[in-house]
C-alpha cells in the first residue's frame, strides 16, 4: 500500500502526508526546516515490517501554513487531525530534533494514541544545545526576521527560525507522565549536550537511552544501517 496527498487543517493549512507498507504504524516527525524527506534512509528497512506514514509539518516541505503562529502544540493538533484522518488510533513515533520536540509534546497531549516513542536528537531546554548551535540559531532567526520584514512571504521562514531559540513548551513533568516504552537515542557528537539527551531519557519512565559513537545530529542518515537496527530492534520489542 502506498498513498499520499493532503489534509486541510481547521485554519486551512494543507499538511502533506505519504504513507506506504502495512502492519502497525510508525509515525516520522522531520526536523526543523527539513521535510519527510529527511528519513528516505529509513523506508527500505522499515517498510518490511511496518505501515509507515510520514507528515510534512505546517509551513515546512510541501505543507502550507494558513496561520500567524508556529508552535508545538499546534503542530502536534495537526498530527492528530492528520492521524485521524487516516483512521490511525494508535502508532508509534519516530521524532527528530524538532520533530522529537514535536514528538514529546503530542505524547503529552494525546497519550493515549502512542504505542511507542523513539526520540533523536530532542531537547527540552534550548540550553540544552552547544553553544556552536545556539549561535547558529541565533543566526537563523535574526535572518529570517530581517527577511520577513522585506516581504511577508519569508515569515515562515522567521517562525521555523523561532522555534530553534525558544524552548519547547514540554515540561519536565510531561515527561514524568509518560507512559509509553521510549527510546532516546543520540550520536555522541550530537549538537545537543550528551548530559541533556541523559537527562530527557531520565525523566521518561521506562526509557532505554542509546548514544552511537563518532555520529552527530544527522545520525539516521549518516549511520542509517545502525540507527535502523536499533529502532527497529526496539519498536518490534526485541532486545
Amino acid at each position: 500500500m502506498k498513498d499520499s496527498g493532503y489534509f486541510t487543517m481547521t485554519d486551512g493549512t494543507d499538511i502533506y502526508y505519504l504513507r506506504m507498507g502495512a502492519g502497525e504504524p510508525v509515525l516520522f516527525l522531520h526536523g526543523n526546516g527539513g521535510s519527510s524527506r529527511f528519513f528516505q534512509y529509513q523506508v527500505p528497512s522499515f517498510e518490511p515490517y511496518f505501515q509507515l506514514i510520514f507528515l510534512d509539518s505546517r509551513a515546512h516541505g510541501r505543507s502550507t501554513n494558513g496561520g500567524e503562529v508556529l508552535n508545538f502544540r499546534l503542530m502536534a493538533k495537526d498530527t492528530k487531525e492528520a492521524l485521524d484522518a487516516l483512521g490511525i488510533e494508535k502508532t508509534s513515533i519516530v521524532g527528530f530534533s524538532d520533530g522529537a520536540n514535536l514528538a514529546m509534546t503530542f505524547a503529552a497531549l494525546y497519550p493515549e494514541t502512542v504505542n511507542k516513542l523513539v526520540l533523536n536528537s530532542g531537547n527540552l531546554y534550548f540550553s540544552g544545545t552547544k553553544f556552536f548551535g545556539r549561535i547558529t540559531s541565533y543566526l537563523q532567526y535574526g535572518l529570517g526576521a530581517a527577511l520577513s520584514k522585506i516581504s511577508d512571504k519569508f515569515e515562515d521562514i522567521r517562525l521555523k527560525a523561532k522555534l530553534l531559540v525558544k524552548d519547547p513548551d514540554i515540561s519536565e513533568d510531561d515527561l514524568r507522565r509518560l507512559r509509553c516504552p521510549s527510546l532516546v537515542i543520540v550520536g555522541a557528537r550530537d549538537v545537543v549536550e550528551t548530559a541533556h539527551s541523559k537527562y530527557i531519557a531520565s525523566l521518561i519512565p521506562n526509557c532505554r537511552y542509546v548514544e552511537v559513537p563518532n555520529h552527530g545530529h544527522r545520525l539516521a542518515r549518516t549511520n542509517a544501517k545502525a540507527f535502523n537496527e536499533i529502532v527497529i530492534n526496539f519498536l518490534k520489542g526485541a532486545s
